[in-house]
Formats: C-alpha cells, sequence, structure tokens
C-alpha cells in the first residue's frame, strides 16, 4: 500500500524485504544516538512488519504508532522510515519521527519524506497539529524540522537517559494552516 509519492521517494506499507535496511537503521550506534537502542532489534523489527501488515495508520490499538517505509524511487532501495504517532482517537495531532539511513543522508530525503507524509496526513486524515521531539544535540533533525517550518515550543533540559547520558528534549510542532501558508 502506497500512502505519498514525490518526485523521488516512495512512502509505503513496510514489507519482508524491508527487515535488512530497518535492521542497519535501528541497530546503527549513529542511528540510535539520540533514540536508543532497542534491546532485541531483530525481534522488534521482525514485530513491527509484522504488525503494519494488518494495521492501518490511525488505528489506536495495540499502539498508535505507525510506521511508513521511505524507498527511493531510481533504486528501489529502503532509505528510511517514518514514525506516526497518532495518539488519542478524534484527537487530529500527531507526533511525527524520522530517520534516514546514514548511507542517504544529505540527500535531501528526510525533508521530503517527512513535507509528504504532512501532505497525506493533511488530505487523508485531517490532521491538526503535528509535534515532533528531538535530542537538543540532534542538529540535523533540528535542522530538517525548521526547514520545514515547525516552531520550537519547548526545551527540557537533561530530560531524556539515552545510552548512558542525559539529553535534553526540543518540541518542535506546526500547524496544519501553518503549513497551508508555507
Amino acid at each position: 500500500m502506497i500512502f505519498a509519492e514525490t518526485e523521488r521517494l516512495i512512502l509505503r506499507r513496510p514489507k519482508a524485504e524491508d527487515f535488512e535496511p530497518f535492521l542497519r537503521s535501528w541497530d546503527d550506534p549513529d542511528m540510535t544516538r539520540f533514540t536508543g537502542r532497542r534491546p532485541d532489534p531483530p525481534a522488534f523489527i521482525r514485530q513491527l512488519i509484522d504488525e503494519m501488515q494488518t494495521k492501518q495508520p490511525g488505528d489506536a490499538q495495540p499502539q498508535p504508532w505507525y510506521q511508513v517505509a521511505i524507498e527511493a524511487r531510481a533504486t528501489g532501495a529502503t532509505v528510511g522510515d517514518a514514525g506516526i504517532g497518532f495518539g488519542v482517537p478524534g484527537e487530529r495531532q500527531v507526533e511525527l519521527g524520522y530517520r534516514i539511513h546514514p548511507d542517504h543522508q544529505r540527500l535531501g530525503y528526510g525533508r521530503e519524506a517527512v513535507a509528504a507524509v504532512i501532505d497525506w496526513l493533511i488530505a487523508e486524515h485531517r490532521i491538526h497539529r503535528f509535534v515532533a521531539v528531538a535530542a537538543a544535540q540532534n542538529a540535523a533533525s533540528i535542522e530538517l524540522l525548521r526547514a520545514l517550518g515547525f516552531r520550537q515550543e519547548g526545551h527540557f533540559r537533561q530530560s531524556f537517559w539515552c545510552n548512558g547520558e542525559w539529553l535534553d528534549d526540543a518540541y518542535f510542532a506546526l500547524l496544519a494552516e501553518e503549513w497551508r501558508r508555507g
């Protein structure tokens, strides 16, 4: 199932072939520096892909996050993924997360993918408010959010224990009406 397409990307439901690329991202020390590492990444990725086969975006049960695979149209390679936390049903607010594998970073894929996710969520789910939380130390993620028009609404000092250190959380938000104006 395809959710959104851009000139260079296809955003779709994860499939079994995404296991290796997802595992490389979710188990890579550089990729998990600001998010933490799952206790058993292979088992987590298998379960995640299996859940996404039957789950629909916006389903609240058993957990509200939905993962979308990001595929490069030219090569068919899975270059990353985006997570959408739907939260309380009917609230029309989501939390966004994203990761682009280091081999594909600095090519504009993150910005392009997140923009496509926002367009799709406004059109298909009538989302009103988008929230993103980034480690304040993650300059690339913060740069991406600001480039998309997100505004920083909060900064929480040493609020997240991750990989043996305390990190600051930076909270960003964007309203659908701001996105349309932008």
